[in-house]
Protein backbone atom coordinates (compact mmCIF):
# COMPACT_ATOMS: atom_id res chain seq x y z
CA UNK A 1 0.00 0.00 0.00
CA UNK A 2 1.25 3.22 -1.20
CA UNK A 3 1.51 5.83 2.06
CA UNK A 4 1.21 4.41 6.09
CA UNK A 5 4.74 2.87 5.75
CA UNK A 6 5.38 2.26 9.10
CA UNK A 7 1.93 1.12 9.75
CA UNK A 8 1.93 -1.66 7.64
CA UNK A 9 5.31 -2.30 8.43
CA UNK A 10 4.00 -2.96 11.82
CA UNK A 11 1.17 -4.66 10.40
CA UNK A 12 3.23 -7.42 8.63
CA UNK A 13 5.66 -7.88 11.49
CA UNK A 14 2.89 -8.38 14.06
CA UNK A 15 0.91 -11.24 11.72
CA UNK A 16 -1.96 -10.63 13.47
CA UNK A 17 -5.91 -10.72 12.35
CA UNK A 18 -8.03 -8.07 12.40
CA UNK A 19 -9.51 -6.25 15.72
CA UNK A 20 -12.47 -4.02 15.26
CA UNK A 21 -11.73 -1.83 12.52
CA UNK A 22 -7.99 -2.02 12.00
CA UNK A 23 -6.88 -4.66 9.55
CA UNK A 24 -4.47 -7.15 10.54
CA UNK A 25 -2.20 -9.56 8.48
CA UNK A 26 -3.81 -13.00 8.38
CA UNK A 27 -7.60 -12.02 7.16
CA UNK A 28 -6.65 -9.26 4.37
CA UNK A 29 -3.28 -9.29 3.67
CA UNK A 30 -1.97 -12.94 3.78
CA UNK A 31 -1.81 -14.34 -0.14
CA UNK A 32 -0.62 -17.87 0.87
CA UNK A 33 -4.10 -18.14 2.51
CA UNK A 34 -6.17 -15.11 0.79
CA UNK A 35 -5.37 -16.06 -2.37
CA UNK A 36 -7.40 -19.56 -1.81
CA UNK A 37 -10.12 -18.61 -0.40
CA UNK A 38 -12.82 -19.37 -3.16
CA UNK A 39 -14.94 -16.56 -2.38
CA UNK A 40 -12.07 -14.18 -3.08
CA UNK A 41 -10.68 -15.60 -5.70
CA UNK A 42 -14.10 -15.64 -7.88
CA UNK A 43 -14.22 -11.97 -7.14
CA UNK A 44 -11.15 -11.06 -8.39
CA UNK A 45 -11.41 -13.24 -11.50
CA UNK A 46 -14.57 -12.56 -12.46
CA UNK A 47 -13.66 -8.41 -11.94
CA UNK A 48 -10.33 -8.72 -13.97
CA UNK A 49 -12.08 -10.64 -16.36
CA UNK A 50 -14.67 -8.39 -16.76
CA UNK A 51 -12.89 -4.95 -16.60
CA UNK A 52 -9.42 -5.79 -18.36
CA UNK A 53 -11.00 -8.00 -20.79
CA UNK A 54 -10.39 -12.06 -21.69
CA UNK A 55 -7.18 -10.99 -24.05
CA UNK A 56 -4.36 -10.19 -21.90
CA UNK A 57 -2.59 -6.91 -22.37
CA UNK A 58 1.74 -6.94 -22.93
CA UNK A 59 2.47 -4.87 -19.73
CA UNK A 60 0.90 -4.31 -17.09
CA UNK A 61 1.76 -1.90 -14.02
CA UNK A 62 -0.09 -2.38 -10.47
CA UNK A 63 0.61 0.83 -8.37
CA UNK A 64 0.27 -0.09 -4.17
CA UNK A 65 0.45 -3.92 -4.87
CA UNK A 66 0.71 -4.80 -1.16
CA UNK A 67 1.49 -8.32 -0.56
CA UNK A 68 -0.27 -9.78 -3.54
CA UNK A 69 -3.62 -11.52 -2.25
CA UNK A 70 -4.81 -11.16 -5.97
CA UNK A 71 -1.82 -11.85 -7.65
CA UNK A 72 -2.72 -15.43 -9.20
CA UNK A 73 -6.34 -14.37 -10.49
CA UNK A 74 -4.80 -11.18 -11.95
CA UNK A 75 -1.38 -13.19 -13.90
CA UNK A 76 -3.61 -14.10 -17.25
CA UNK A 77 -4.27 -10.40 -17.72
CA UNK A 78 -0.65 -9.54 -18.93
CA UNK A 79 2.52 -10.72 -20.11
CA UNK A 80 4.38 -8.38 -17.47
CA UNK A 81 3.27 -7.34 -14.39
CA UNK A 82 5.13 -4.42 -12.81
CA UNK A 83 4.28 -4.45 -8.80
CA UNK A 84 4.66 -1.32 -7.11
CA UNK A 85 4.74 -0.56 -3.15
CA UNK A 86 5.76 1.63 -0.84
CA UNK A 87 6.46 -0.62 2.03
CA UNK A 88 9.86 -2.97 1.44
CA UNK A 89 8.14 -5.26 4.01
CA UNK A 90 4.92 -5.90 1.58
CA UNK A 91 7.12 -6.09 -0.91
CA UNK A 92 8.92 -8.93 0.64
CA UNK A 93 6.00 -10.86 1.07
CA UNK A 94 4.13 -10.07 -2.30
CA UNK A 95 8.29 -11.70 -3.98
CA UNK A 96 8.16 -14.66 -1.32
CA UNK A 97 4.50 -15.21 -3.10
CA UNK A 98 5.71 -14.84 -6.39
CA UNK A 99 8.37 -17.56 -6.05
CA UNK A 100 6.31 -20.09 -4.66
CA UNK A 101 3.54 -19.94 -6.96
CA UNK A 102 6.07 -19.56 -9.97
CA UNK A 103 4.68 -16.15 -11.07
CA UNK A 104 7.61 -15.62 -13.20
CA UNK A 105 6.60 -12.84 -15.24
CA UNK A 106 5.48 -10.86 -12.06
CA UNK A 107 8.22 -8.42 -10.65
CA UNK A 108 7.38 -6.85 -7.59
CA UNK A 109 9.84 -3.18 -6.64
CA UNK A 110 9.65 -0.93 -3.17
CA UNK A 111 9.01 2.52 -4.21
CA UNK A 112 6.53 5.55 -4.78
CA UNK A 113 3.20 5.90 -6.23
CA UNK A 114 4.53 9.63 -6.79
CA UNK A 115 8.08 9.06 -8.31
CA UNK A 116 7.31 5.62 -10.63
CA UNK A 117 10.36 4.57 -11.39
CA UNK A 118 8.90 3.99 -15.26
CA UNK A 119 9.44 6.15 -18.53
CA UNK A 120 6.60 7.66 -20.05
CA UNK A 121 4.21 5.93 -22.16
CA UNK A 122 5.55 2.02 -20.60
CA UNK A 123 2.20 0.58 -19.58
CA UNK A 124 -0.96 -0.79 -21.76
CA UNK A 125 -2.89 -1.27 -17.87
CA UNK A 126 -2.67 0.18 -14.58
CA UNK A 127 -4.39 -0.50 -11.94
CA UNK A 128 -4.77 0.74 -8.49
CA UNK A 129 -6.37 -1.78 -5.74
CA UNK A 130 -7.41 0.40 -2.83
CA UNK A 131 -4.42 2.81 -3.12
CA UNK A 132 -6.19 6.12 -3.70
CA UNK A 133 -7.63 7.06 -0.22
CA UNK A 134 -4.01 6.48 1.44
CA UNK A 135 -1.98 8.33 -0.50
CA UNK A 136 -1.49 11.80 0.51
CA UNK A 137 -1.38 13.77 -2.65
CA UNK A 138 -3.58 11.74 -5.43
CA UNK A 139 -3.26 14.30 -7.65
CA UNK A 140 0.38 13.61 -7.88
CA UNK A 141 -0.12 10.14 -8.04
CA UNK A 142 -2.71 10.45 -10.85
CA UNK A 143 -0.47 12.38 -12.73
CA UNK A 144 2.66 9.53 -12.72
CA UNK A 145 -0.20 7.28 -14.09
CA UNK A 146 -1.30 9.29 -16.57
CA UNK A 147 2.32 9.71 -17.91
CA UNK A 148 3.08 6.07 -17.48
CA UNK A 149 0.74 5.05 -19.68
CA UNK A 150 0.24 4.72 -23.04
CA UNK A 151 -1.86 6.69 -25.37
CA UNK A 152 -5.52 4.48 -25.39
CA UNK A 153 -4.09 2.94 -22.11
CA UNK A 154 -6.34 1.96 -19.83
CA UNK A 155 -6.41 2.53 -15.84
CA UNK A 156 -8.57 0.37 -13.75
CA UNK A 157 -9.52 1.29 -9.68
CA UNK A 158 -10.86 -0.64 -7.22
CA UNK A 159 -11.76 1.42 -3.73
CA UNK A 160 -14.35 1.01 -1.18
CA UNK A 161 -17.70 3.16 -1.19
CA UNK A 162 -17.98 5.59 2.14
CA UNK A 163 -21.72 6.12 1.01
CA UNK A 164 -22.04 2.49 2.81
CA UNK A 165 -22.03 2.48 6.72
CA UNK A 166 -20.33 -0.55 7.53
CA UNK A 167 -17.56 0.58 5.12
CA UNK A 168 -17.62 4.64 6.64
CA UNK A 169 -17.64 3.32 10.19
CA UNK A 170 -14.50 1.06 9.04
CA UNK A 171 -12.60 4.31 7.59
CA UNK A 172 -14.02 6.33 10.00
CA UNK A 173 -11.27 5.50 13.44
CA UNK A 174 -8.11 3.75 11.90
CA UNK A 175 -6.11 7.25 11.42
CA UNK A 176 -4.69 5.84 7.87
CA UNK A 177 -7.88 4.81 6.22
CA UNK A 178 -10.02 8.39 7.17
CA UNK A 179 -8.29 10.06 3.49
CA UNK A 180 -11.31 7.77 2.48
CA UNK A 181 -14.04 10.07 4.34
CA UNK A 182 -13.19 12.78 1.76
CA UNK A 183 -12.44 11.02 -1.56
CA UNK A 184 -14.52 7.90 -1.86
CA UNK A 185 -17.99 8.95 -2.74
CA UNK A 186 -18.42 8.00 -5.72
CA UNK A 187 -19.27 11.10 -7.30
CA UNK A 188 -15.76 12.63 -5.69
CA UNK A 189 -13.63 9.37 -6.93
CA UNK A 190 -14.77 9.83 -10.69
CA UNK A 191 -14.74 13.38 -10.74
CA UNK A 192 -10.94 13.50 -9.01
CA UNK A 193 -10.36 10.84 -11.80
CA UNK A 194 -12.12 12.37 -14.99
CA UNK A 195 -9.77 14.99 -14.07
CA UNK A 196 -6.89 13.29 -16.26
CA UNK A 197 -8.67 10.37 -17.77
CA UNK A 198 -12.22 9.81 -19.69
CA UNK A 199 -14.45 7.47 -18.05
CA UNK A 200 -15.89 3.96 -19.31
CA UNK A 201 -17.03 2.46 -16.74
CA UNK A 202 -18.23 2.81 -13.24
CA UNK A 203 -19.49 -0.15 -11.09
CA UNK A 204 -20.99 -0.87 -7.46
CA UNK A 205 -19.64 -4.25 -6.04
CA UNK A 206 -21.21 -6.00 -2.88
CA UNK A 207 -18.43 -7.52 -1.45
CA UNK A 208 -15.88 -7.16 1.45
CA UNK A 209 -12.64 -7.92 1.53
CA UNK A 210 -11.47 -9.44 4.91
CA UNK A 211 -11.80 -13.11 5.54
CA UNK A 212 -13.56 -14.13 8.69
CA UNK A 213 -15.08 -17.02 9.97
CA UNK A 214 -18.11 -18.57 12.13
CA UNK A 215 -20.68 -15.92 13.59
CA UNK A 216 -19.37 -12.77 11.91
CA UNK A 217 -18.82 -14.64 8.75
CA UNK A 218 -22.42 -15.42 8.81
CA UNK A 219 -23.42 -11.72 9.79
CA UNK A 220 -21.00 -10.30 7.11
CA UNK A 221 -22.49 -12.68 4.61
CA UNK A 222 -26.17 -11.54 5.79
CA UNK A 223 -25.48 -7.51 5.38
CA UNK A 224 -24.25 -8.32 1.61
CA UNK A 225 -27.49 -9.94 1.22
CA UNK A 226 -29.38 -7.46 2.39
CA UNK A 227 -27.52 -4.40 0.11
CA UNK A 228 -27.79 -7.27 -2.60
CA UNK A 229 -31.67 -7.50 -1.86
CA UNK A 230 -31.94 -3.53 -2.04
CA UNK A 231 -30.08 -3.12 -5.75
CA UNK A 232 -28.86 0.35 -4.30
CA UNK A 233 -25.52 0.30 -6.36
CA UNK A 234 -25.04 3.42 -5.56
CA UNK A 235 -24.25 2.46 -1.91
CA UNK A 236 -22.84 -1.16 -2.59
CA UNK A 237 -19.47 -1.26 0.16
CA UNK A 238 -17.10 -1.59 -2.56
CA UNK A 239 -16.61 0.36 -6.31
CA UNK A 240 -14.96 0.21 -9.34
CA UNK A 241 -14.17 2.61 -12.08
CA UNK A 242 -12.24 2.19 -15.64
CA UNK A 243 -11.03 4.69 -17.50
CA UNK A 244 -8.80 5.45 -20.52
CA UNK A 245 -5.82 7.72 -20.89
CA UNK A 246 -6.84 11.57 -22.34
CA UNK A 247 -4.84 13.98 -24.22
CA UNK A 248 -5.06 16.82 -22.28
CA UNK A 249 -5.79 20.68 -23.77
Amino acid sequence: MTGSDDHYSRTVAAGKGTRFARCGFNDRFDPFWLSGIPRLRRLYENMFVEFLGESPCGMLLDIGCGSGIYFEALAPRAGSVHGVDSSPEMIAVARAFCRERRLDHFLAVAGSAERLPYPADTFDTVIAMDVLHHVPSADQVLDEVYRVLKPGGTFFVFEPNILNPLVWCAHAFPREERLALRRNRPDTLRALLENRFHTLRWQGICALITETTGLRRRLLDTYLALWRWTKCEGCYPRQVWLGVKAERN
